[in-house]
């Protein structure tokens, strides 16, 4: 499969690249074709880290990488290398407290933040206190306002002027004091083009039932991955592109694992799962699977204290994969490294889990007659959905 980016070079007063706008494509046609903000940052970061490398895209110089305002406010950007990111915030949307908390984290963490396509107003007023960079569209911004904005705040923003087009264009931002520049008439965005090796859906169901155990093993994580040609190829771009770069090579599996780690292994995979599964039809349906499964999983620890967790969380996730793959589930079943637990469970069997998932699911339907003495536990379940909600958040489904 192929995998492209287009990238636009950003230049500074010298003419020397300062960096390159990453941004999303969906072919070689060099335009943008309409995905949601989220989707399309997602694809980017995949096809950037686990494809081709950023090093090889940038040359070492700075990747300005768009996030919508939903992506923003999540964990999805510290998986990115500070020292090489610029975060670019969409202005496409009214600032809101939640963006000027996520931006305050942002700037915490050491990260870079620019300002895309910005227009000033007073409810931008915290975020400019914050950037690092100001893009401004050059062409559609009266001068007035520009030189306004430049004098203001020049002292500790770096501001960019985009859409330049023409040599007067240059010329008039260099003479207002613009830092940085951008446009058609240095380079249109070219297109970068990669052959994506094909990956095995199966490996990442593996993997992800291993991260959701209770001590999960890297060595258990690092076989599956070595028997997967496509994964070992992503995971050893991965860890040298954001965990090492240029200061040494990783090459091996293992110890790329020791250098991601658990935690952001996770998200990794899930960013992975959300790019091969998602759509705009089922994104929906796709997140109430993962809150179904999460919720599942903390009523298991509460009810079954020494049972395997992980299978109410597995049965909860998959209750719907039949619907997202439009598949037979028996059929679904054959290609899934599931426990007998899970699988009788999806298959309709009474058993724990299919009790469980059963009591969910006539919850979500509010069928209250149905689950009225099921289980003793009604003043902690509310407890646990709230939990279940921001676990769901931070996974930015």
């Amino acid at each position: 499969m192929d995998a492209f980016i287009a990238r636009q070079p950003i230049f500074d007063k010298s003419m020397n690249i300062y960096g390159y706008e990453l941004l999303y494509r969906q072919s070689g046609n060099n335009y943008f074709t309409g995905i949601d903000d989220d989707q399309a940052t997602a694809e980017l970061i995949y096809n950037a880290f686990l494809v081709m490398g950023l090093q090889d895209l940038t040359d070492g110089a700075n990747a300005f990488i768009n996030f919508s305002k939903e992506l923003i406010d999540s964990d999805v950007p510290f998986l990115l290398p500070k020292q090489n990111i610029v975060v670019e915030v969409l202005e496409r949307e009214k600032v809101t407290p939640a963006t000027v908390d996520a931006c305050k984290r942002i700037k915490a963490m050491g990260y870079r933040l620019a300002l895309d396509d910005f227009v000033f107003n007073q409810d931008n007023l915290p975020l400019i206190e914050m950037a690092d960079i100001i893009k401004i569209e050059f062409p559609a911004v009266s001068r007035y306002d520009q030189n306004s904005l430049i004098q203001r705040y020049r002292t500790n923003v770096k501001f960019l002027a985009e859409k330049i087009e023409t040599r007067e264009e240059y010329i008039q931002a260099s003479e207002m004091g613009y830092d940085l520049f951008q446009g058609y008439f240095f380079s249109k965005p070219s297109i970068v083009r990669s052959k994506e090796v094909a990956m095995l859906n199966t490996n990442l169901f593996s993997i992800l039932e291993e991260l959701n155990s209770p001590e999960p093993s890297y060595e258990i994580i690092a076989t599956i991955i070595e028997r997967d040609l496509g994964l070992s190829y992503k995971l050893l771009k991965l860890a040298n592109s954001v965990y090492i770069g240029a200061r040494s090579k990783i090459k091996s599996i293992p110890h790329a694992l020791s250098y991601i780690g658990i935690n952001e292994m996770y998200q990794w995979i899930s960013l992975m799962m959300l790019k091969d599964m998602q759509n705009v039809e089922n994104a929906e349906l796709i997140k109430q699977s993962l809150i179904r499964g999460k919720l599942m999983e903390l009523l298991a620890s509460e009810l079954y204290p020494n049972g395997e967790n992980s299978e109410f969380y597995f049965t909860g996730i998959f209750s719907s994969i039949e619907v997202l793959l439009n598949s037979q589930i028996e059929q679904v079943l054959k290609g899934l490294p599931l426990s007998i637990n899970v699988k009788n469970a999806l298959l309709g069997k009474d058993n724990e889990q299919r009790r469980l998932l059963n009591f969910v699911l006539n919850w979500e339907k509010a069928h209250w007659e149905k689950i009225a003495d099921q289980y003793p536990m009604k003043n902690e379940f509310m407890k646990l959905y709230l939990e279940t909600l921001k676990w769901a958040k931070k996974l930015n489904y």
